[in-house]
């Protein structure tokens, strides 16, 4: 009995020690499921954030079949474009290196350099306006004007050499545009009602344009940059009177490359250059050399022109009216009026102005002023 009793207690210990160690491991498997679910959810995360994430990004950012196409259409035309514009210049003439010896002027005559491209914007070509017409500088009316000044106690102006025309012959009228070198110019010029010939500066980084925009007149001329005697901003590579022959060639044969559809070059200032004699010889030589015809633009009244031309057997084409010696409209009006009194005085006259704003506007809006005389190039007088 008692050997039962005992018995009985042991396996009821028994019991409750098993009862025990159940109860103690209970709470370390719940803390071990805990951190299975903690290191399940952080796993979850980071896959999502490294997989899942950047494939549903990359899936956003897959276009449409509509959008694909549309992006190809676009891109196609761009390239189209571009080889387009690329076949056009590849049919301008290349331009040969400059030799840069002087710096740019800042603003020469009716321009003010800038680097102004096809693709230039708006607002660049609007401040190149604005300071035309705040500070304009006038280079070969400069000259004129101190060259008429001189000219009264010192040398009496050369006569200009006229072509006869026949009685009945209607008078003729060709008009200049010296300085020519922007977009924004030409523009202007081509709202002139009638011909008009633009003379373009040679290229330098100042204006570099003036070859392509040459291209888009039926005549232009080249307005070639010889040493001034009143006028201190010169342009780059401009010829001086101690040039040799062999400097003034290589000049002029450049020049022509640039342009080789001009043939008619008139001169930018020259002061010194055309008055002497030695220095007008050479170029003279070397443009007749080259099938090349000057113009006079007088910018001082003792030019050697004539007499040189006449020695090589070559006509002179002379200015005979600046017509803006002043930038007020009613001026170059008045100066426009002198042209056409000249054109039925003497059967053709030739007149040169700069494109300055109200110069080009003038011109644009006075055709009745010239009422009686025929607008030509200079070619056709």
């Amino acid at each position: 009995m008692v050997k039962k009793m005992k018995k009985k207690q042991s396996k009821t210990n028994d019991t409750l020690r098993h009862k025990k160690s159940k109860i103690s491991f209970k709470p370390f498997l719940i803390g071990l499921a805990l951190c299975f679910i903690a290191l399940g959810i952080g796993i979850g995360g980071y896959w999502y954030v490294n997989h899942s994430l950047p494939f549903l990004k990359h899936q956003k950012a897959v276009p449409t079949k509509e959008e694909s196409v549309s992006t190809d259409a676009l891109m196609l035309k761009m390239q189209q474009m571009l080889e387009s514009e690329k076949l056009r210049q590849a049919t301008l003439p290349p331009l040969p290196e400059t030799n840069v010896s002087k710096p740019a002027p800042l603003v020469e005559s009716a321009i003010v350099p800038s680097k102004v491209e096809e693709n230039s914007s708006l607002e660049t070509t609007q401040n190149n306006e604005a300071l035309v017409q705040k500070a304009p500088e006038l280079s070969e009316v400069h000259e004129y004007q101190q060259s008429l000044k001189e000219s009264k106690s010192s040398h009496k102006p050369h006569t200009v050499v006229r072509k006869e025309y026949p009685q009945g012959t209607t008078p003729k009228l060709a008009i200049i545009i010296d300085d020519v070198s922007f977009p924004w110019q030409t523009r202007l010029m081509k709202e002139i009602p009638y011909k008009v010939t633009p003379a373009f500066f040679p290229p330098t980084k100042g204006h570099p344009e003036t070859v392509r925009l040459s291209h888009e007149f039926p005549f232009a001329m080249v307005h070639l940059p010889l040493e001034a005697k009143y006028y201190s901003r010169p342009e780059e590579d401009t010829l001086n009177t101690t040039d040799s022959l062999d400097v003034i060639e290589k000049r002029i044969k450049r020049i022509k490359a640039w342009f080789p559809h001009i043939h008619y070059y008139n001169n930018h200032t020259g002061g010194y250059f055309t008055a002497d004699y030695a220095a007008m010889d050479r170029l003279i030589k070397v443009m007749k050399d080259h099938n090349l015809s000057f113009v006079d633009s007088r910018t001082v009244g003792n030019s050697k022109a004539p007499e040189v031309m006449k020695k090589y057997g070559m006509f002179l084409y002379s200015r005979d009216v600046f017509l803006d010696n002043s930038l007020e409209k009613s001026a170059i009006r008045k100066q426009l009026k002198e042209a056409v009194f000249k054109a039925k005085k003497y059967g053709y006259a030739i007149a040169i102005g700069h494109p300055h704003k109200n110069t080009l506007e003038v011109l644009r809006d006075s055709q009745v002023l010239l009422e009686g005389v025929e607008m030509v190039y200079l070619k056709e007088l």
